[in-house]
């Protein structure tokens, strides 16, 4: 006679699901609220400082979300490396480094907003505070852009793994690869900044479609 399986034991596997969803969900309400304190533009560190001195709570809430995006990252993170199939410990592995990056560029990032941000007068800024700026949105990016190719990466692996079954899946995620990609070119001239959008709706999207269909599976 079969015992009757534990409805417990279906609660990682929803909680996984949840959580994948919820990375996609957050992930776009932290582009949503950098969008409303850079007012949709692509500011040097020193405009920046000003936006982020005229919004800061919001600039603020915008990287506590991305601290718990990455906890909601970390959390799915299993049930990822399961659907990279034989690339699973890499996609292990790179989802790791993307929740720990994200998590640094948040701390960063916000220090920046709760610090230096109370610094600004309507007179011009100092030269400290203006290196100081510089520095601190270095590393904070540094750290971000660590966690979007960290991102790329785990999503390449997977999809590669399921798109053949999942054309919508394929679609998004090549799409959600390539537009943030394209980010890494502000390295090299800071208009390719303006390709985070449609990456951050690309890369929300394969998460949520990721997300639903472990929901479904359960």
């Amino acid at each position: 006679m079969s015992t009757p399986a534990s409805p417990l034991r279906d609660v990682p596997a929803r909680i996984e699901g949840v959580a994948i969803v919820a990375v996609g969900v957050l992930w776009l309400v932290v582009a949503g609220l950098i969008a409303v304190v850079i007012r949709m533009q692509v500011p040097n560190p020193t405009e920046l400082l000003r936006d982020v001195a005229d919004r800061r709570a919001v600039w603020i809430a915008s990287n506590v979300v991305l601290i718990v995006q990455a906890a909601a990252l970390a959390t799915g993170s299993t049930r990822l490396a399961r659907l990279g199939g034989p690339g699973g410990p890499a996609v292990r592995g790179v989802l790791g480094i993307a929740a720990g990056a994200l998590v640094g560029s948040g701390v960063v990032h916000g220090v920046l907003g709760a610090h230096l941000a109370s610094k600004v007068t309507p007179a011009p800024l100092g030269e400290t505070l203006v290196l100081d700026t510089e520095l601190t949105h270095a590393i904070g990016d540094t750290f971000w852009f660590v966690g979007v190719g960290a991102l790329v990466a785990a999503t390449a692996l997977v999809t590669l793994e399921r798109g053949r079954s999942d054309r919508w899946l394929a679609w998004v995620g090549a799409g959600a690869v390539v537009f943030n990609l394209l980010q890494f070119g502000w390295f090299f001239d800071h208009v390719f900044g303006l390709f985070a959008g449609p990456g951050t709706a690309l890369q929300a999207g394969w998460f949520v479609l990721v997300g639903v269909a472990v929901l479904r599976s359960d």
